[in-house]
């Protein structure tokens, strides 16, 4: 299976790094980008022009692209591209322009040694290390590139886990022992209108890097009451399935709930896990709505009531609530709590009410004043879209999985490095139907 050409462009469509094997098209990067904007909504993953197949994934705000003239295995060339972007973070330490403009050597180095000629080679972190003598420049880490809001950065470092792999075993004096586990859980849930839940589904995983000196063996253990698949009369912490790295030892998985593993270089997935059904822990918001008539005949007033269903500590932050209004709306004016922003996108007739953050138990309310013509009126309720949510938890997982331990050892002897787990949770499809 052969590439003709790989780049990376911004998101302004500017290439940053270009790399030609086969004697590909002439100004392919921007053809690529020119078709990618025609597209409305998200683009395909790939797509063909001129014969040319255009392959490609968004990272940050990076396009990894490839093209090819032959008729490549879809799959293979988007795990292909997605390994290129593991490597290109894992030895630049971040992921964003900057960090690839400042690393260019080391990118084409990368690139060199990753593909021949077209045809892929090694794509691990770890294998391609010995064929790697580029000294990476550390590059500071944008407040968008990381899942975790600024209101977590005293449970660790902002940039802490942002270091180049390269860099693990310099700067004898001043390295630290350090290993960052991130729990992340993503949900998918949908609502009735008096706020059922109709369906719900957790995908989730533990994701690993590490900074250890040596090659130390871990033990992690997870809550001692997980079961893997659905069976009548069981309790406890259900899973669906789930599926491990390579490198994860699972002989005592089924007795003690531990794993253990020796960590390759750079950041993986340790852990992958699904759950259907009902969560251990409540999910992090509640919508109410209602319609309230107004004495103007031209407006109906529509309510939003959102609730923080989490204790008083936590909270949920970087909401957006997508409400899509009727097509016969001819304007739309909002009340809003203090700090809160909304848009009216008339074109689109969306409502955006965005809350950069809601504590636990806290309760905020806004008010849709939606005019329309007076015979038209009738028509607000029924033709009003299902309302989406997208937000992030930090430090809160609705399956209730739990690290209780991380153990290190060397050789036989134990030492603490330094360690740092978080938890939070996404939205990734939260949807309320009206009707």
């Amino acid at each position: 299976e052969m590439l003709g050409q790989v780049f990376i462009l911004t998101a302004r469509g500017d290439p940053i790094v270009s790399k030609d094997y086969r004697g590909g098209l002439a100004g392919a990067s921007e053809i690529f980008f020119r078709k990618l904007k025609s597209f409305p909504g998200d683009p395909p993953p790939i797509f063909n022009v001129e014969g040319i197949h255009f392959i490609h994934v968004r990272r940050n705000t990076l396009y990894f692209v490839c093209t090819t003239k032959f008729n490549v295995v879809p799959t293979m060339a988007l795990e292909l591209l997605t390994r290129l972007a593991s490597l290109c973070k894992d030895y630049c330490g971040v992921l964003s322009e900057e960090s690839i403009r400042q690393n260019f050597v080391l990118v084409y180095e990368l690139l060199d040694e990753a593909l021949d000629f077209g045809y892929g080679q090694v794509t691990s972190t770890e294998g391609l290390k010995p064929f790697i003598h580029s000294t990476p420049a550390a590059i500071d880490a944008p407040d968008d590139s990381s899942f975790f809001s600024q209101q977590q950065r005293s449970s660790a470092p902002s940039t802490a886990a942002n270091k180049p792999i390269a860099l693990r075993f310099s700067d004898q004096k001043d390295r630290k022992n350090e290993i960052f586990i991130d729990l992340l859980e993503r949900l998918t849930c949908l609502f009735s209108p008096n706020g059922s839940v109709l369906r719900s589904e957790l995908d989730g995983s533990i994701q690993m890097k590490s900074f250890l000196q040596g090659t130390p063996d871990i033990e992690l253990g997870l809550n001692e009451d997980i079961i893997i698949g659905k069976h009548r009369g069981m309790y406890g912490l259900i899973l669906d399935d789930c599926n491990f790295h390579e490198c994860v030892n699972t002989s005592a998985f089924e007795h003690d709930k531990v794993l253990t593993m020796r960590p390759p270089e750079g950041e993986f997935t340790m852990m992958n896990y699904r759950i259907t059904g009902q969560l251990q822990h409540p999910l992090p918001l509640r919508l109410l709505f209602s319609f309230e008539d107004t004495a103007l005949p031209s407006r109906t007033d529509f309510v939003l009531k959102l609730d923080a269903d989490l204790i008083a500590k936590n909270f949920v932050s970087n909401i957006v609530v997508r409400v899509p209004l009727p097509k016969v709306t001819t304007a739309c004016g909002f009340d809003l709590p203090q700090g809160h922003t909304g848009e009216y996108r008339k074109d689109e007739k969306v409502m955006l009410w965005k809350i950069p953050k809601l504590m636990g138990t806290v309760t905020t309310v806004l008010t849709l004043h939606i005019m329309t013509s007076e015979s038209d009126k009738r028509f607000v309720q029924s033709d009003i879209g299902n309302i989406s949510l997208e937000f992030e938890v930090p430090m809160y997982v609705c399956s209730g999985l739990n690290i209780r331990f991380l153990r290190v050892t060397e050789r036989g002897r134990s030492y603490v490095p330094f360690r740092w787990v978080r938890y939070i949770t996404h939205s990734d499809s939260y949807v309320y139907r009206v009707r």
